[in-house]
């Protein structure tokens, strides 16, 4: 508060040592917040390190069992933590303002000092006029409000009875989980810079003179929150189970929103930059960015998302804190805005159709109509709150809430295939303009060839790649062509401009860098989803009947369940579960799965490897699995493995009997769901369940197994007197049918043998797994790649640029 107060003093002061006497006091007091900030960050993962589960915070998000890494996770696990993560990163990013900030630092650190007023209130944890302000993560166990009056909190000793914490959420028990959240708030807490800038433009009337400081921050920005974006999509692909990266969850789209803004004011910004036109765009841009976080922020927090997000926050309270932070950073912004839009620079003359800055513009606003369409939707539980509380559904005799999307990623699919469409054909143009105006000549030579060639490339992954994407929905199949050439021409335009737009001048080529990641991103999307493939056909139809319960969503058809020991059809592949395991001091039960290809032709094998899918288990079974997928990872494909369901452990034991038949070469025996037929006794029987001894006389029974579907399988139980003195009896098994089969005597005289058959009711040892293959989605990781260090590239190149005319002037 010290700090905030003083910088705008030292703003509004007219005579230099008052502006340098307040900014001193400024600087002190926002170091010495920063090493408050550092201190409590210590102080809490000190009592969560130490298991001190006094706290709540501490009892609520860990537990002894836990890692160092994941205890180190468990700290922004929670409303509190993820808040002094945010604060942490204010600081840092204020502390490197005080050293680079100079004419422009006591402006735009008035702003980040009130946003750490704001931050610091979510974490004081106490009551002002009867109102909880923020919630502190020191509070102890017994003196929360839902442990009030319980009877343990009288017990001077009720810690003995505390032997272990509640742990981190199985969900979060990840290595995403102790990387992704920093980079993601460093991202929320650096979009707080270009919105501070370009206030401190406003509020100093310095309208342009912010712009060149502004910039690296702005490309920064949009480069860390990209790649947080991102790493929660590599994330979700590699440890949830919705079967791919990106599920249109509206967390996920209040991440994605600002980002978009974000980046549509960066283009304007470079479009004021150097034609002067699109000024007041750029303001609304980085103040709408800034506010749009706390908006993503007031939506993931406030519980209001509680019925249609597995990430949200339950509500600890600070709703009504969330909403006057909101208002505290758009009212004075966009009022300053609205008042001094007359003053703000503006080039009389209307850009030319042919002008850079003029499509730059329109790109702005097709992001902006992409944000709006995600936010609406995305809002639909805050706008039923709205109509109800303004009594709107009574006054106009409604009887329903807005329903959203009943499918929601079909509903933004069809909606946001268009805006991708134009943004990467934009991508791919706009670089070949010049700004202010465009000889039509000089742009046609120039576009021609990457045209050309991007045509033919779409056509040849057309015509060869059998691009069929039907989540789109009917109707759009040409929509996606039409796509998968912007994607290419994205790619291409961009590469080629290097060289024909930057003569080969690669660290100038920033921009182009990352429009070409883009395009690479929008096109491993685009293929990646286009020829996704379900595997893991069931085919013997062993899970319908409502295996997985009328409440589930989960496809059973998609779902094959894999009997221990024996191998499946699975696409090309036999696939056989082998077992599981578990580790000492992990929670997680690990599942091997052998995957092995062979040459129709001979049976030769042509590859093997094993995947190793994870899931945490409760003594509840498969109604607590938390599973976390495998994946064999090729240059053009994945082939993407996950659990979704293993044996009810409480289960009823097995009560079936075996039932003896004494049978001759080519008798049959019936069964429920078909028959075998004895076709010969085998010397030297081979069987996956028999080591032969050297004194084994063994002999095993070629039986051929026919079901009701027509399926055909093969068993060879073995018997064998060992030493001549004792019995080997070695069953088989059809796993699939619960079949057992015991070859327990032979007759010689009757020149028959023994036949043992028992159909169990239950299975003992099981897995039921979805597979899918994810081909070229490599393209989308390497896009992501390639973007930021587009990003990387123009940062350096802005910064060098900026410090080159500050020694020139």
């Amino acid at each position: 508060m010290v700090a905030s107060v003083s910088y705008f003093m030292s703003v509004q002061s007219k005579e230099d040592l008052l502006k340098d006497s307040w900014k001193k006091i400024a600087r002190w007091a926002f170091i010495i917040q920063a090493i408050a900030v550092f201190s409590t960050f210590g102080s809490l993962y000190y009592a969560l390190y130490n298991h001190y589960f006094e706290y709540k915070y501490v009892w609520r998000n860990s537990s002894r069992d836990l890692p160092v890494s994941y205890l180190l996770a468990s700290f922004w696990a929670d409303q509190e933590g993820s808040f002094l993560l945010w604060s942490i990163w204010h600081s840092v990013i204020g502390l490197l303002l005080l050293r680079v900030g100079k004419k422009w630092e006591a402006p735009v650190m008035a702003t980040l000092s009130l946003a750490q007023v704001f931050l610091g209130s979510m974490l004081i944890g106490i009551y002002i006029l009867g109102y909880r302000v923020g919630s502190n993560p020191f509070l102890l166990l017994r003196l929360a409000e839902e442990n009030q009056g319980l009877p343990w909190v009288a017990n001077a000793n009720y810690l003995d009875f505390i032997k272990d914490g509640n742990g981190l959420n199985l969900s979060l028990q990840n290595y995403w989980m102790v990387i992704h959240p920093p980079v993601l708030f460093l991202g929320f807490a650096s979009t707080i810079i270009p919105f501070a800038y370009a206030f401190a433009g406003l509020w100093t009337r310095e309208y342009k003179e912010w712009i060149k400081p502004a910039l690296p921050w702005s490309l920064f920005s949009a480069m860390i929150l990209g790649t947080g974006i991102m790493m929660g999509a590599a994330w979700a692909y590699e440890s949830l189970t919705f079967g791919g990266y990106w599920a249109w969850d509206p967390v996920e789209n209040a991440s994605l929103v600002p980002w978009l803004t974000l980046v549509a004011g960066v283009h304007t910004l470079l479009a004021f930059k150097f034609s002067g036109h699109a000024l007041k765009s750029t303001f609304f841009f980085f103040f709408i960015t800034f506010v749009l976080i706390l908006y993503s922020t007031f939506l993931t927090r406030s519980g209001v998302l509680g019925d249609t997000s597995v990430h949200s926050f339950t509500d600890l309270g600070m709703s009504g804190q969330l909403l006057v932070l909101m208002a505290v950073f758009s009212i004075p912004s966009f009022a300053l805005l609205i008042i001094r839009r007359k003053e703000i620079p503006t080039v009389v003359k209307e850009e030319s159709t042919y002008s850079r800055e003029f499509w730059l513009f329109i790109g702005a606003l097709i992001l902006m109509i992409s944000a709006i369409q995600i936010t609406f939707t995305t809002s639909i539980p805050v706008w039923n709150k709205i109509i109800n509380g303004l009594g709107i559904k009574k006054l106009f005799g409604l009887e329903q809430d807005i329903a959203p999307p009943a499918d929601g990623a079909l509903h933004f699919n069809q909606i946001q295939i268009w805006i991708a469409i134009v943004i990467g054909l934009l991508t791919a143009i706009v670089q070949y303009l010049k700004y202010k105006d465009t000889p039509k000549g000089f742009f046609t030579k120039k576009i021609a060839i990457p045209t050309i060639i991007s045509l033919v490339i779409t056509i040849i992954i057309g015509i060869f790649g059998d691009v069929n994407y039907v989540a789109y929905g009917p109707g759009l199949q040409y929509a996606i062509y039409v796509m998968l050439f912007a994607s290419v021409y994205a790619v291409v335009g961009n590469a080629m401009y290097i060289f024909i737009g930057q003569k080969g001048k690669l660290r100038a080529a920033g921009a182009s860098v990352a429009h070409v990641g883009f395009g690479m991103v929008l096109l491993g999307i685009l293929i990646s989803s286009a020829k996704k493939e379900v595997i893991s056909i069931d085919r013997m139809k062993m899970l319908d009947g409502g295996f997985f319960g009328k409440e589930s969503k989960e496809n059973s058809r998609e779902n094959l369940m894999l009997p221990k020991n024996f191998p499946v059809q699975m696409g090309d592949y036999h696939v056989t579960y082998a077992g599981d395991s578990v580790a000492p001091g992990d929670a997680k039960t690990y599942y091997l799965v052998r995957y092995e290809r062979r040459d129709p032709a001979n049976g030769n094998i042509l590859e093997k490897f094993t995947l190793h899918p994870d899931a945490f288990l409760s003594n509840k079974g498969q109604q607590q699995l938390t599973p976390n997928p495998d994946s064999r990872h090729y240059l053009t494909k994945d082939i993407f493995t996950y659990i979704t369901a293993v044996p009810i452990k409480d289960e009823a034991s097995d009560t079936a009997q075996y039932k003896s038949h004494e049978i001759a070469p080519g008798d049959s025996v019936f069964f429920a769901n078909g028959y075998m037929i004895l076709e010969g006794l085998q010397p030297q029987p081979q069987n996956r369940n028999y080591a032969a001894q050297p004194n084994d006389l063994a002999v095993g029974a070629q039986l051929k197994v026919f079901t009701k579907n027509n399926e055909q399988y093969n068993l060879l139980p073995v018997y064998s007197l060992r030493d001549n003195s004792y019995e080997v009896v070695v069953p088989d098994t059809v796993s699939p049918l619960s079949l057992y089969v015991k070859f327990s005597k032979i007759l010689p005289k009757e020149k028959k043998i023994v036949l043992q058959v028992k159909e169990s009711d239950t299975f003992k040892d099981y897995i039921v797994m979805k597979a899918f293959i994810f081909p070229f989605i490599n393209v989308l990781w390497l896009g992501i790649l390639v973007m930021v260090i587009g990003f990387i590239m123009s940062i350096v190149q802005r910064v060098k640029a900026n410090r080159s005319k500050t020694i020139q002037s």
